[in-house]
């Protein structure tokens, strides 16, 4: 199979000669806020200069074998042209997240609101429609200020406050668990499989880093009517001897406990992790769930999430896909937090040959795999 490629700009194709120039296209796809970026590098040179390209113009860009799949609208914000020798680079970012909007500063404030009234909102202030985690939308906050910050500051303060992450694609705003391998819906992605034969050769590693393990996380908040600061635990890491402490007091119970326990979760991602470049295939994303299979003991079967695409398209290479990935925390898409998406609810086994300290693989992940895009993510 020969990849093929196919780019638009501000609506029009792009002539044959441009193709002809083209030298490779890269597109990061990253979880959360980090917006999703595209590069282009390009030939230029006499007779036939190619044509400057606006900022602020849009991009659309298709990749795949046989039906080709769009990887992402982006806004050119950067054109470097370099002289003797010659040629051209092009880059941008994902369209929905340069909306002006999202960078004001605004003074208002919620009262008896839940996370999805409050991401709602944001969300149509930017001609936007949200997409909210079920069970992170459903909690109600008795009030949540936004002081002199921006709409993006706000998003974060929630996502960190309850193990979230929120991203802007496709005119939807995003707002989904942490780390999980779902949709904002809560449906499970379905997990993306690599095996032996779609990996390119001296691209595949792992590891398991020797950091600190803390053994529970203490958050606070103010009691108003004792007028003293009081302490929220949540469980760590077992084998862990240090105590991380959240030094921004919160204003409830309920806050603070949530805070603890998403901070124990991002603490235990970062124990482990694993990158790999593969044949290329549109259906990888940012955000899925990702198993090795066949490639070796200790990696086979062990539970990642993916959290970097890079989709690159050159004459040298075709199509190829470069992972970046965490190891799973272990209870964010399973019954140990209340999820009914994507997990562990059916049962799950730690992998064989596994590190010491690797969470069980959730039942579901074997199950569902995933072939062919996804974009509820």
């Amino acid at each position: 199979m020969h990849p093929q490629i196919e780019i638009t700009i501000d609506g029009q194709p792009v002539a044959g000669a441009f193709y002809e120039r083209l030298l490779s296209v890269s597109v990061t796809d990253k979880e959360g806020l980090a917006s999703d970026t595209f590069q282009m590098e390009l030939n230029d040179g006499p007779p036939q200069y190619l044509a400057i390209p606006r900022t602020g113009a849009i991009v659309d860009i298709r990749v795949g074998y046989h039906a080709l799949r769009s990887i992402g609208l982006f806004v050119v914000d950067k054109v470097t042209a370099k002289c003797l020798p010659y040629s051209m680079s092009i880059s941008g970012k994902a369209r929905d997240m340069r909306d002006g909007k999202f960078k004001e500063r605004q003074e208002r404030h919620w009262d008896k609101k839940k996370v999805k009234d409050i991401v709602g909102e944001i969300a149509a202030e930017t001609g936007l429609s949200a997409s909210v985690d079920t069970q992170i939308g459903e909690h109600e906050y008795e009030w949540f200020g936004q002081q002199d910050e921006t709409n993006v500051h706000v998003l974060r303060r929630l996502a960190d406050r309850h193990n979230g992450l929120f991203k802007v694609k496709d005119g939807r705003l995003v707002f989904s668990k942490r780390g999980s391998g779902s949709a904002a819906s809560g449906s499970f992605l379905g997990s993306v499989v690599v095996a032996p034969s779609k990996i390119v050769q001296g691209s595949c590693s792992f590891e398991a880093n020797d950091r600190t393990k803390y053994s529970k996380v203490v958050a606070y908040y103010q009691d108003k009517d004792q007028a003293q600061r009081v302490e929220v635990e949540a469980d760590g890491d077992a084998d862990g001897d240090s105590v991380y402490r959240i030094p921004e007091p919160f204003a409830s119970p309920a806050e603070a406990d949530k805070a603890a326990q998403s901070k124990a979760k991002d603490l235990k991602r970062g124990e482990g992790a694993a990158s790999v470049t593969v044949i290329g295939d549109t259906s990888i994303c940012a955000g899925a769930a990702l198993l090795f299979e066949g490639v070796r003991p200790g990696l086979d079967g062990v539970p990642y999430i993916i959290d970097t695409a890079t989709h690159t398209y050159s004459k040298s290479e075709g199509y190829r896909t470069g992972i970046s990935a965490k190891l799973y925390d272990g209870t964010s898409s399973g019954e140990d937090d209340g999820g009914s998406g994507g997990g562990a609810s059916g049962g799950g086994k730690v992998a064989p040959n596994a590190p010491a300290g690797t969470p069980p693989t959730p039942s579901e992940w074997n199950s569902t795999r995933r072939y062919g895009r996804t974009d509820e993510n």
